[in-house]
């Protein structure tokens, strides 16, 4: 039996996704404040036995719905005995962003054919914002997954005709996963981008069968049950603060409404840099409501104007867009090796290709600019993309052979950073895992305390439910009364040297060190409160 083309193209996208969203996966600490809360909250989970209710530092935590905890706890229950680390955390996210590419081929295979999917996946793979969330364990892979997959079967339902209903009624249970990971933006961004895809269409009876009532019945039979078992005051601290409030007014990451457009052409490059080149695309198109560039052109534009309008923002929000570019970069790249437009479109795609070797030629001093050791040799690497995009000048007629080396190079420059130089990064910049057990030597079973500002990775190494908080004198003293024998407390030099001096003489410096940039104390009781 002769194999179809097309599995070829599949087998790279799965071995070179595989690679990229796996290799070293369980060998960076979990960073920033984010990824251990969610990790420290499935921990809290299986160790309380209570899936129901997602507690921190003993607390109900109303951020997120209950998908991501359940992941990752799902996760570390089957590959590591219950117990939460790096890879268990990820492992989900990571699954998923495999999983992104192969749905991004076989949608652009739908939209446009095999060439277009296949390069479209290469683009989501390939994208910064993409590939750097998937290794991360935040909701933010899941909810771009679940939108993904929820447009996919809309697209695939809408095209067949004898499989529309289950095509439908699929879309239906993916946006609702997506809003038990992530809330209404799940149901708001496909929503949207299809009501608006229908319109431009002028499909009546097509906006008729978006609201399917046997899959409305379904996403609130997923949806429902875990909103009315959690209860009243999640859904009040969910909806009302972290939705509505946040949007409209914004709660942290106050940004202003133009923040993801210098934001955009940087972070989800090189995907980005071809969107010129799609919008002409659907220009060019005699019939442009009926353009395959019509949907992806939508997804993209209606998914920057919701984000941009609310007050919170934060550029890994925008990681929803990176399919829908993805799929514009695929369109293009394939139209234009086909020759099918005109030389203004063939010019924004060559501009395209020429900005995806420039952003290869400065990746290789960005180690340089985080302060890494790269033994002086890595900027030569930059003469590479240089002197193929000056090749590829001189024979513009090998079109193709340009676009593999810059397949290949991008392939190269994650692979080296991801095997060589985050686990660099990661061991003297982020890791807070050496202090964590450092004070774990010393501390052992004993009470352990945290004042000042803190942070959440360093919590979750030291691997204990939560570390209750001293904020004042009143909380140092109803620590001493509680715990009049031995005490610990880890807190940052600044916050020990503005101390009263009355507390200072009961508590004495067991060690203290430099962690992350950061001076930290560890401090014990030495007697009776003052």
């Amino acid at each position: 039996m002769a194999v179809k083309p097309w599995t070829y193209y599949l087998v790279i996208l799965l071995v070179a996704s595989s690679i990229l969203c796996f290799v070293n996966l369980g060998k960076i600490s979990l960073w920033n404040n984010n990824e251990p809360r969610y990790a420290h909250t499935a921990r809290n989970m299986l160790e309380s036995g209570d899936w129901i209710t997602p507690r921190y530092k003993g607390e109900l935590r109303v951020d997120k719905p209950i998908l991501t905890y359940w992941l990752i706890a799902a996760s570390s229950k089957l590959l590591n005995h219950g117990k939460v680390n790096e890879f268990t955390a990820r492992f989900p996210f990571a699954v998923m962003g495999v999983l992104g590419v192969i749905i991004l081929f076989f949608f652009g295979r739908a939209v446009s054919g095999d060439l277009a999917g296949f390069v479209g996946a290469l683009a989501l793979l390939f994208t910064n914002e993409y590939i750097l969330t998937a290794r991360r364990s935040i909701p933010d892979m899941a909810l771009c997954f679940f939108i993904l997959m929820t447009l996919f079967l809309f697209y695939q339902g809408y095209q067949s005709v004898e499989r529309k209903r289950l095509f439908y009624t699929l879309a239906y249970i993916f946006a609702a996963l997506g809003f038990l990971t992530k809330g209404p933006v799940a149901v708001v961004i496909p929503g949207g981008t299809v009501f608006v895809y229908l319109v431009v269409r002028r499909d009546l009876r097509g906006l008729r069968r978006l609201f399917y009532i046997p899959g409305v019945i379904l996403f609130f039979a997923v949806t429902l049950p875990w909103f009315i078992m959690v209860g009243p005051e999640f859904c009040k601290g969910f909806f009302l603060l972290h939705n509505v409030k946040h949007g409209l007014v914004g709660l942290d990451h106050q940004k202003p409404w133009y923040f993801y457009f210098p934001a955009l052409p940087v972070c989800f490059a090189p995907a980005s840099l071809f969107l010129p080149a799609g919008v002409w695309g659907w220009l060019k198109e005699r019939d442009r409501a009926g353009s395959p560039f019509l949907l992806p052109l939508i997804w993209f534009f209606f998914t920057l104007l919701i984000f941009s309008m609310a007050a919170a923002k934060r550029v890994v929000y925008l990681l929803p867009v990176t399919p829908a570019l993805a799929l514009l970069t695929g369109m293009a790249i394939s139209r234009f090796l086909e020759g099918e437009l005109d030389k203004g479109f063939n010019a924004l795609v060559e501009t395209g290709i020429a900005l995806s070797f420039l952003c290869l030629a400065v990746a290789p001093f960005l180690p340089m600019y985080f302060k890494l050791h790269t033994g002086g040799w890595l900027p030569a690497l930059a003469i590479i993309p240089i002197f193929l995009f000056i090749l590829h000048i001189k024979r513009p007629e090998a079109k193709t052979d340009a676009l593999i080396f810059l397949g290949l190079l991008f392939f190269a420059a994650y692979g080296l950073y991801f095997i060589h130089y985050q686990p660099q990064y990661d061991r003297f910049h982020r890791s807070a895992k050496p202090l964590a057990t450092r004070i774990k030597k010393v501390v052992d079973d004993a009470p352990l305390y945290r004042m000042g500002s803190f942070d959440a990775a360093l919590e979750f190494y030291l691997g204990r439910p939560y570390l209750p908080k001293i904020s004042d004198a009143g909380d140092l003293k109803e620590a001493f009364l509680k715990t009049p024998k031995r005490f610990f407390i880890i807190t940052r030099a600044k916050d020990w040297e503005r101390l009263d001096k009355a507390y200072k003489s009961k508590l004495q410096v067991v060690f203290a060190t430099v962690s992350r940039g950061k001076r930290f104390v560890l401090l014990e009781s030495t007697g009776p409160k003052p």
